[in-house]
């Protein structure tokens, strides 16, 4: 199976050695790779073309957002699965090979993901989960998908235990190996969705093609989260949260679900008040970020790149 690995950059200077770095230490040198500059005001396009592994730069003269970015490097791929990889991203040894192994053995798999964790070695809620809906929503804010007996019928937004192989309705884009045949079917991302909830809708509309998710936690890829976020991080993914919601159910039903998210955060940021007040003002910006589209609707996207709160 021929790979390529497509690696959106912005903002990423500092970050980009130790991603290419990890590259080529778990794939060697026959893969592919390709560094998309996505209008990067700082110097990784430099940075990319001087490192060692000798990735293909395409430069893009504006900000195209992550699915943008990843349609743009892909179309510049020869291969069979492409690796979409975050810049401050890191594979662990074996990582590239398994999953390339996972996906050759088996001709219905889309997408195949590793667990995704931080450099503590936790693992990172992102990494994979449910459809957002009511149902998932609750199972992930109000934590019910956590009670056994109550995990399969509130299964959550995002695993509740991301140690355990599953067969997700979504990945993380952060770190996704995706058959090029399959995402070329779907015309990869919908580049409408700028940031946040573009590897759900993509996991989604595969899924509705016949396509197969897997994620496989023996696999791991070390994540720096919120790399490039903003301070307004938090309102755009639930803007993100909310306008995927009410494009499927409607906005009085993304009403409700932004309800249920900003109650589960809000209990848990005074829970988390005297034990992890870190925590705890985290989940309390993240509950004011849900109740906002509770009383109103979201106002429309700006252009960072980021990754949704964990």
């Amino acid at each position: 199976m021929r790979l390529a690995f497509v690696i959106v950059a912005y903002r990423s200077a500092a970050e980009l050695p130790g991603c290419l770095d990890s590259i080529r230490a778990d794939a060697g040198t026959e893969c592919q790779i390709i560094v998309v500059d996505n209008a990067s005001p700082d110097d990784s396009r430099e940075i990319s073309s001087g490192h060692p592994s000798g990735p293909e730069v395409v430069v893009s003269d504006r900000n195209l957002g992550f699915g943008g970015g990843s349609n743009l490097g892909v179309r510049h791929a020869n291969a069979d699965a492409v690796f979409l990889l975050n810049p401050d991203a890191r594979l662990r040894p074996g990582t590239t090979a398994f999953l390339a192994g996972v996906m050759a053995a088996d001709s219905r798999l889309g997408v195949v993901a590793p667990r995704v964790v931080d450099p503590t070695g936790e693992s990172r809620a992102a990494s994979a989960g449910a459809e957002p809906s009511m149902r998932s929503g609750i199972g992930h804010f109000l934590v019910l998908g956590r009670i056994p007996g109550l995990g399969r019928l509130f299964k959550p937004v995002y695993l509740a235990d991301g140690r355990h192989r599953a067969h997700p309705d979504w990945v993380s884009g952060a770190a996704m190996l995706i058959r090029k045949s399959a995402y070329d079917q779907i015309g990869g991302f919908d580049e409408r969705i700028f940031m946040y909830m573009e590897d759900v809708d993509l996991c989604r509309r595969l899924r509705e093609k016949g396509w197969a998710i897997d994620y496989e936690p023996e696999a791991v890829v070390e994540h720096v989260m919120g790399h490039s976020q903003s301070a307004d991080q938090a309102i755009r993914w639930y803007n993100a949260y909310y306008r995927y919601i009410a494009t499927r159910r409607g906005s009085l039903y993304a009403h409700a679900a932004s309800l249920v998210a900003a109650l589960g955060l809000g209990l848990r940021a005074v829970a988390y008040r005297r034990r992890k007040p870190v925590n705890s003002d985290r989940m309390a910006r993240s509950a004011r970020a849900a109740l906002r589209f509770v009383v109103s609707s979201p106002g429309p996207d700006r252009p960072r790149n980021g990754s949704p709160p964990g």
